[in-house]
C-alpha cells in the first residue's frame, strides 16, 4: 500500500470517529428537546462506528461490565413480545424503534467514548440541554401554564393550584424526573470541585433546578431528591444538608402550595395516590398470571382493561404500572426483570466506587455456582457461549481488512521568538525613574547600540486581572472531574431508582435514552479506573 493511501485510510478513520462523537453529543443535546433528533443521531453514529470498525484495524471491540445482562434484557424483551397475547405489529414496531434505539445509545456510547475529553464533551452537551430545558420552564411558569387544561392535579384537593410546568418533556413528573438526574450530576461534580468559582457556579445550577423542580409540584421527584442529599449528607458531607435545607427553607417561604402539596403525599389525600395503589394491585395479578414471558413488552394499555379492578372509567388508556419494578416484571416477566435490574442497580453500585467489593463479581459467582452444580447447565452455557463468540466473529469480519503500515508521528518543536527594542532619549529617562528598574544600559549588537532594561524579578509588574478568570471556571482535572462524574452518575441511577416506586418514568423515550447514556458513560469511567482508559486528548487516535 502507498503512502499517499495510507494517509486517505487513516483519515477517513479520524473522520468516522469524529462523526460518531458527534452523534453522540447531538443525541446528548437534543435527547431532553427533541427525541427524533437525538433517534436520528443515534442511527447515523452506529452507522458511522460500524463502518470505522471495519477499516481501522486497530480498532477493538470491548467487554462493558454489564453487557450479559444488557444482552440477556434485549432478548427476552424481544421473545416476550412475539409470544404476548396482545402481540401485533404496533407492539413489534414500539419495542425495535423504542428499545432498539435504547441499545444502540448503550452500544455507540460504551465503544466509542474513551477518553476524559469525549466524556467532558458530553457532559457539556448534557449541561447546555439542560440549561434550555430550565430556562423554557421558567418561561412556562412565568406566562402560564393552566392544569386544568391537561388534568394533573386534583381540582378538589389543591383547588390553589393552577400551574404545573412541563418544559420540552410532555410531563410535569417527567421533568422532575429529569431534573432529579441533572441536579445529582451537578451534586457529583460540586464534591469534587476544587476551585471557587466552580463551586459558586454549581451551586447556582443546583438552586435554578431546585426551583424549576419545585414548579413541577412534583411530590414523588421532590422526596427522591430530599432523600439523595440526605443520605449523601449524613454519609459524606454534612454540608450538603445545609444547602439542601437552605434552598428547601426558601421554597417553603415562597410558595405555600408547594409545601400542602408535599405534605399531602403523607396523607393519601390525593386522587392519583389512590389510583396508583390500584395499578399496583393489578399489576400484581399480570405478574402473577405471566411470570416468566410477561404480557409483552409495551403491552400493558392493551392487557390491562382485563385488570380494571380500580378505575370505573374504561375509555381511559393506563400505559404503565406508575412503578417502575412491576411495570418490568409485568411486561417482560420477572428474568428479564431481573437482568434489568442487574445492570441498573450494577451501574449505581459501580459509579459509587463499590465494584471492588464485588456487588456485581458476587452475582456473577453465584450464577456460576448454580451453572456448575448442573452438568445439563454447564454444558448448555458452554454451547451458547461457544455460538455467542462465533456469532460476534463472523460479525465483526463481514468484511475483510488489510492491516495498514505503521506510520510514525512527527511532532513539531517548540520555538522561541526574541524581540529586540530600542528605547528614546525620554523613555531611558522615564525608566529610569521608575523604582522596578534595576538598570538601564546601552548595549552593543552586530556594531548598533541597543537600549535595554533589566528588571526585578520580585518586584515584576503585573497584568490587571480581570473580573472574571474563566480558566478558574472551566479547568478542573481528569481525576476529579472523572471522579465526581461517576459520583454524579451513581446519585442519578439511585434518584431513577426511588423515583421508580411512585412512577415509571423509563416509560418516556428521554428519560430511557438519559438513563442508557448515563450507564454507558459509568461504564467507561470504570474502565478508566481499571486503566483500560486511553489518555488521549480527543479520539483515541495514536
Amino acid at each position: 500500500m502507498d503512502r499517499v493511501s495510507v494517509f486517505a485510510r487513516r483519515r477517513r478513520i479520524k473522520n468516522l470517529e469524529e462523526w460518531t462523537l458527534y452523534a453522540i453529543l447531538t443525541e446528548a443535546f437534543f435527547l431532553a428537546l427533541s427525541p427524533s433528533v437525538a433517534s436520528t443521531a443515534v442511527v447515523f453514529g452506529v452507522i458511522t462506528w460500524f463502518l470505522r470498525s471495519r477499516i481501522d484495524t486497530k480498532y477493538k471491540i470491548r467487554s462493558l461490565p454489564f453487557d450479559v445482562p444488557v444482552a440477556i434484557f434485549l432478548l427476552i424483551g424481544a421473545a416476550s413480545v412475539f409470544l404476548s397475547s396482545a402481540r401485533s405489529l404496533e407492539l413489534i414496531y414500539n419495542y425495535f424503534s423504542l428499545v432498539g434505539i435504547y441499545g444502540l445509545t448503550y452500544l455507540i456510547v460504551g465503544q466509542t467514548i474513551r477518553t476524559p475529553a469525549q466524556i467532558r464533551y458530553v457532559a457539556q452537551a448534557l449541561g447546555a440541554s439542560a440549561i434550555l430545558v430550565v430556562l423554557w420552564g421558567f418561561f412556562q411558569f412565568v406566562f402560564g401554564v393552566d392544569v386544568a387544561d391537561v388534568k394533573w392535579t386534583d381540582p378538589e384537593a389543591f383547588p390553589e393550584l393552577k400551574k404545573r410546568i412541563f418544559s420540552t418533556l410532555e410531563n410535569p413528573n417527567v421533568l422532575a424526573g429529569y431534573l432529579d438526574v441533572i441536579i445529582c450530576l451537578a451534586l457529583g461534580l460540586l464534591t469534587k470541585a476544587k476551585r471557587r468559582l466552580q463551586k459558586i457556579i454549581l451551586i447556582a445550577a443546583i438552586i435554578l433546578l431546585a426551583a424549576c423542580l419545585t414548579m413541577t409540584y412534583s411530590r414523588g421527584a421532590f422526596i427522591t431528591i430530599a432523600i439523595v442529599f440526605a443520605v449523601y449528607g449524613l454519609l459524606k458531607d454534612w454540608r450538603i444538608l445545609i444547602l439542601f435545607a437552605a434552598v428547601t427553607g426558601v421554597i417553603a417561604f415562597s410558595d405555600t402550595n408547594f409545601v400542602n402539596r408535599i405534605l399531602s403525599a403523607f396523607t393519601m389525600g390525593d386522587s392519583s395516590e389512590g389510583v396508583r395503589v390500584g395499578l399496583w394491585v393489578s399489576t400484581s395479578a399480570m405478574i402473577s398470571d405471566h411470570p416468566f414471558a410477561g404480557i409483552g413488552w409495551g403491552a400493558y394499555q392493551f392487557v390491562y382493561p382485563q385488570y380494571n379492578y380500580y378505575i370505573a372509567d374504561p375509555n381511559v388508556i393506563i400505559y404503565h404500572a406508575h412503578n417502575l419494578y412491576l411495570n418490568f416484571a409485568a411486561e417482560i416477566g420477572i428474568v428479564g426483570a431481573l437482568a434489568f435490574f442487574w445492570y441498573f442497580f450494577g451501574t449505581m453500585f459501580i459509579s459509587f466506587g463499590v465494584s471492588e467489593h464485588g456487588a456485581e463479581k458476587r452475582l456473577t459467582e453465584h450464577l456460576d455456582k448454580i451453572i456448575s452444580s448442573s452438568k445439563f447447565l454447564q454444558e448448555l452455557s458452554d454451547l451458547i457461549s461457544e455460538r455467542l463468540a462465533d456469532f460476534s466473529d463472523r460479525f465483526l469480519n463481514l468484511f475483510g481488512r488489510k492491516k495498514s503500515p505503521k506510520t510514525k508521528k512527527v511532532r513539531r518543536s517548540n520555538v522561541l521568538h526574541h524581540e529586540e527594542m530600542n528605547f528614546s532619549e525620554h523613555t531611558l529617562k522615564k525608566f529610569a525613574d521608575e523604582e522596578k528598574i534595576a538598570a538601564v544600559e546601552n548595549i552593543s549588537v552586530a556594531g548598533e547600540n541597543i537600549s535595554a532594561k533589566i528588571i526585578k524579578l520580585d518586584d515584576e509588574p503585573k497584568d490587571k486581572e480581570p473580573l472574571v478568570d474563566w480558566n478558574d471556571v472551566t479547568d478542573i482535572d481528569d481525576k476529579n472531574f472523572l471522579e465526581g462524574l461517576r459520583l454524579g452518575i451513581g446519585l442519578a441511577f439511585l434518584s431513577m431508582a426511588l423515583n421508580g416506586f411512585t412512577d415509571h418514568l423509563l416509560f418516556n423515550i428521554p428519560s430511557s435514552m438519559l438513563m442508557w447514556l448515563l450507564g454507558a458513560l459509568g461504564a467507561a469511567i470504570h474502565l478508566q479506573g481499571d486503566g483500560a482508559f486511553e489518555k488521549n486528548n480527543f479520539t483515541g487516535d495514536d
